[in-house]
């Protein structure tokens, strides 16, 4: 996806996030209190503008990493081969992303016990593609919440604990 066109659809992910709250709930505070997050694919920071959290952000798109709308500290990489420790973070999320990575590294950064929330957008054509994918990659994971918001952009959302 080209930066232009991300960087156009702020309100639209701002719209969505709210969204993704009001599903959250009290899970909110399990997910990002206290706790280092891995944002894989973090663009401009859209999600961490919208979410208080200690975030670590990787991002392949240098224009993306520098035109943050949040201050948090950001890596070039690829979300599939994760330049981390294994272990390292309480929580990974990836927003609209997972349908681009072929492997699963983010479950070798994730501590024992630790929450994973993913999302991808879908259209009446590919929501049961789109979620069976994003539910494959959690396979061997407990289910704590899965939903979909229903907004401009469709969402499938689910959280798991590792």
């Amino acid at each position: 996806m080209s930066t232009s066109i991300y960087s156009s659809w702020q309100s639209l992910q701002k719209q969505k996030f709210v969204e993704m709250k009001k599903h959250l709930g009290s899970t909110v505070d399990e997910i990002f209190r206290a706790k280092l997050v891995l944002d894989i694919g973090c663009g401009f920071g859209y999600f961490e503008k919208s979410f208080k959290g200690k975030f670590v952000g990787l991002d392949n798109d240098l224009t993306m990493l520098r035109g943050n709308v949040a201050i948090f500290p950001r890596v070039f990489g690829d979300g599939d081969r994760l330049p981390f420790k294994d272990e390292a973070f309480d929580t990974v999320i990836s927003i609209d992303t997972m349908h681009l990575l072929k492997n699963n590294d983010f479950f070798r950064v994730l501590k024992p016990g630790g929450t994973v929330l993913l999302s991808v957008f879908f259209n009446n054509d590919n929501y049961l593609d789109r979620r069976d994918m994003l539910l494959k990659k959690v396979k061997n994971m407990e289910v704590i919440k899965e939903f979909d918001i229903l907004g401009r952009e469709k969402e499938f959302v689910v959280v798991v604990r590792k």
